[in-house]
């Protein structure tokens, strides 16, 4: 056999490397029209990304705090946007019923590894990233958040 193919074959004896998380400007997600979304849609604004599930407390607790805090900084270029790691059926009732007025995208198979990949490693609910107005995630927030820490967050990229 020909070197060159000897090394073609061995080649494909090795076993394939792990296919990487996805990064955030790889990632895409569904509006709940089944649109397909990426975070390039947010770029020109400093955005809040909050991941969080309907079965999470804290994350329904710290929904009202977000809507407030959206009205209060979009004019000055905020935007939050919730990724919901659950089914639409699940999330629709329930963005009505919290009466949600940010924008809510729905996450898929490679949410979780996603977070992880971006700081979260136990995939813990709810967690935030606050991205630059280049769509670069500029802070990580794991946990409850209350509207003092957000700000605080999001204050040097406005």
């Amino acid at each position: 056999m020909h070197p060159k193919h000897l090394f073609s074959a061995l080649l494909l004896c090795l076993p394939l490397a792990s296919q990487a998380a996805p990064t955030l400007e790889q990632s895409r997600f569904a509006d709940l029209n089944a649109k397909p979304v990426t975070t390039a849609a947010y770029k020109g604004k400093v955005t809040v990304l909050n991941f969080w599930a309907t079965w999470c407390g804290p994350c329904r607790e710290e929904m009202p705090m977000l809507n407030s805090l959206r009205k209060k900084l979009a004019p000055r270029g905020v935007e939050v946007v919730g990724v919901a790691l659950d089914q639409k059926e699940q999330v629709e009732p329930f963005i009505k019923q919290l009466k949600i007025g940010y924008p809510i995208l729905l996450g898929n198979d490679d949410t979780l590894e996603l977070m992880r990949s971006l700081g979260n490693k136990t995939g813990g609910l709810p967690y935030t990233l606050v991205l630059d107005r280049g769509g670069k995630v500029a802070a990580t927030l794991t946990g409850k958040l209350d509207e003092k820490k957000l700000e605080a967050a999001v204050k040097p990229y406005l």
